[in-house]
């Protein structure tokens, strides 16, 4: 068992290894390699300075022994009570830096004048740069290392269980269930140090994969490119898995279920967009990476959706902004303010590699044979870990 960063690593045969270098370190602009990661990095020291020093503060005036009892344990509540509100402020923040940082960018543009032409080169910058698209993208290890994800895995204790070893000399395509709301261990696992496949097996580089809107928000878009992630186009898929980058062996972590999935994302249940979803088998297959399912327990404990069944006047809303826009806004809401994710301990569960023979003109019947093998591992490992890790939690359905 090992603990890194406030997660939690589990092997079912090994134990696994720590210290991944990062080939994506030293990339790109200068702007990129300093001023960004600087402006995360000074963003949320200042959220976290008052509060971080009051509980240091008070928990060490707590021990003093010029103080009675009585008093070190008040200073001693005082400490734990600032540092949760930190921890769920920090939490808070993360959940809510979409919105944030789309107001951030209005804010600017209507009410500082001077950086009007700056804010629409930028913006213009933001619909041309390939970066999310190129395969390689813009990851930092100093924004994947910042002290958010500390309090985020003090929040939600997440825990990556591997059946078996990873070969950091493969290359995989890694199925992540369910979606969720937002699909928030996605992004731990791939975007993060703390909980990070990465971590654990030096040599392996896994890039997760968004949908393209997330890249036309202001500020937000470098934070997720900073992050590692990259565009789920089908052009941006093949240029993570092909051959020029092999020397890098980037694998691929993809939420299969996508935006229709997240619809169904109940507490207690495990409904499941997968029987249509073959695209990434396929890809898989041209690439001749060997297919990991992950099934991340309580992913959908984290929000609570509003009663969303067929004809209720919440589906109908999610399924027009689906048709129009390729993505829905689901009405849920979180834990005291809107946007705090309800807090649960996250355990991800990483399968059995399923070999792949590479195929350039994989076939229908290839597709569906590797594809069937696919959800027959999946379903196993639900079955298997379900009592330990969501006892509560029904049985899984593929219902699409």
């Amino acid at each position: 068992m090992q603990k890194q960063g406030g997660g939690e690593c589990a092997m079912a045969s090994s134990s696994s290894s720590e210290g991944a270098l990062d080939p994506f370190t030293a990339v790109n602009s200068t702007y990129y390699a300093t001023a960004a990661p600087s402006l995360c990095e000074g963003a949320i020291k200042a959220q976290q300075g008052f509060l971080g020093q009051l509980s240091a503060f008070t928990g060490a005036w707590a021990q003093s022994a010029d103080i009675s009892e009585e008093w070190s344990e008040f200073f001693e509540r005082v400490s734990d009570f600032l540092q949760e509100t930190l921890t769920t402020a920090m939490v808070t923040l993360w959940a809510t830096s979409p919105v944030l940082c789309a107001f951030l960018y209005v804010y600017l543009f209507i009410y500082v004048k001077t950086l009007r032409v700056v804010l629409g080169a930028y913006l213009v910058f933001c619909f041309f740069d390939p970066r999310p698209y190129d395969g390689v993208g813009r990851r930092f290890a100093s924004v994947r290392k910042l002290p958010i994800w500390d309090h985020v895995n003090a929040y939600f204790q997440p825990k990556l269980v591997f059946e078996e070893p990873l070969d950091p000399r493969k290359q995989y395509v890694f199925g992540s269930h369910p979606h969720g709301v937002i699909g928030y261990v996605s992004q731990l696992i791939a975007g993060t140090t703390g909980l990070g496949i990465e971590e654990h097996f030096p040599g392996l580089v896994v890039r997760g994969v968004t949908m393209p809107v997330s890249f036309s928000i202001p500020f937000f878009r470098d934070y997720v490119l900073a992050m590692g992630c990259l565009s789920c186009d089908r052009g941006s898929i093949r240029r993570i898995l092909k051959d020029r980058h092999h020397k890098l062996r980037q694998s691929l972590l993809i939420v299969v279920g996508g935006a229709e999935e997240s619809m169904l994302a109940h507490e207690n249940r495990a409904d499941l967009v997968l029987l249509k979803r073959k695209g990434f088998v396929r890809e898989a297959i041209r690439a001749g990476c060997d297919l990991v399912p992950v099934y991340n327990f309580n992913e959908n404990s984290i929000y609570k959706l509003m009663p969303n069944g067929p004809g209720t006047f919440a589906r109908k809303f999610e399924l027009a902004i689906k048709d129009i826009f390729g993505y829905t806004l689901l009405l849920f809401h979180g834990r005291n303010i809107f946007f705090t994710p309800y807090r649960t301990q996250l355990t991800s569960v990483v399968g059995k590699p399923i070999p792949v023979c590479r195929s350039y003109d994989p076939t229908s019947e290839e597709v569906d044979h590797y594809h069937s093998l696919y959800v027959e591992e999946l379903s196993r490992l639900y079955a298997k870990y379900k009592l330990k890790y969501a006892p509560n939690d029904a049985d899984i359905r593929f219902v699409a």
